[in-house]
């Protein structure tokens, strides 16, 4: 069982005046974990330096949960990030039991990603790890090595960019014992996150994308010589003056897959919240 604030109000309250003092002066930032001595990312100031094994401790949070504390304010929109950091503590209760949020979050992402319906059976193999951790006497790291050896195997069998190598990558991306790791969460998240983009764009099909891509790789051995020398080369307006309607296909499909991109990451925090918000319910 993991306590949250350690039962202890005023550490939450401490904790929580921490953040709010370093947004309202502008020492508060976001991405990789960060702390200079006067300010940084939300690990970084509530630990002043940035061990998520020392934020699991302090504050009763899962060590899982700690590493995912800074990628998901990284992943917010720039406008909500303070306000993600601060309901990161506002949403849980005084002595919540959020051991089970890790597993409930990688369970949410392995659906996402339809693992029990295409990777059988080790997706069921991997639950069964995964609910033996909180046993009196968790799997032994081998049995981790030898499922995720297996995954791997039949990842390396299934066609490029397929559903089922997908849903197979994020069991072997999953298969770690969530006690002992800050990083397996943050992966699968960007693993679930680059998957966005796998599929088909209708509007931009695969013959256009060849030619889009012949186009700009002659640019490319065109200019070879000027960029070379260090001249700067504009590849993307040759590409406009060259084909015109082509390289507009082309940035259109750039930023329609952008665009989801963004509009996935930026769903993260909230998906995390909500699971912290269930457990202190």
């Amino acid at each position: 069982m993991t306590i949250a604030f350690k039962g202890d109000g005023s550490v939450k309250s401490a904790l929580r005046d921490r953040l709010e003092t370093h947004a309202a002066n502008g020492t508060l930032r976001f991405g990789a974990t960060a702390w200079d001595g006067q300010g940084g990312t939300p690990l970084g100031v509530s630990t002043q330096g940035g061990d998520s094994a020392d934020y699991a401790a302090r504050f009763g949070y899962p060590l899982a949960l700690a590493g995912l504390l800074d990628p998901m304010t990284a992943y917010s929109d720039p406008d909500r990030a303070t306000d993600v950091a601060l309901a990161w503590v506002d949403m849980v209760a005084v002595g919540a039991d959020l051991s089970m949020v890790p597993e409930r979050i990688v369970e949410q992402l392995l659906d996402a990603m339809y693992a029990d319906r295409l990777a059988v059976p080790f997706r069921a193999e991997l639950r069964g790890l995964h609910r033996a951790e909180r046993s009196a006497t968790p799997p032994a790291r081998r049995d981790w090595n030898a499922l995720r050896a297996r995954m791997e195997q039949a990842v390396e069998a299934e066609p490029a960019a397929s559903d089922a190598r997908t849903a197979l990558t994020a069991c072997a991306t999953a298969c770690w014992p969530l006690a002992t790791s800050s990083s397996v969460i943050p992966t699968l998240f960007s693993l679930w996150i680059r998957d966005v983009n796998r599929g088909p764009d209708p509007e931009f099909c695969d013959a256009v994308r060849e030619r889009a891509h012949a186009v700009l790789e002659e640019i490319y051995r065109e200019t070879q010589p000027q960029r070379d020398a260090g001249e700067p080369v504009d590849i993307p307006a040759r590409f406009r003056v060259r084909a015109p309607t082509l390289a507009a296909a082309f940035e259109a499909q750039l930023a329609r897959s952008n665009a989801r991109h963004i509009a996935r990451a930026q769903s993260v925090p909230d998906m995390v919240l909500t699971q912290l918000a269930a457990a202190s319910a």
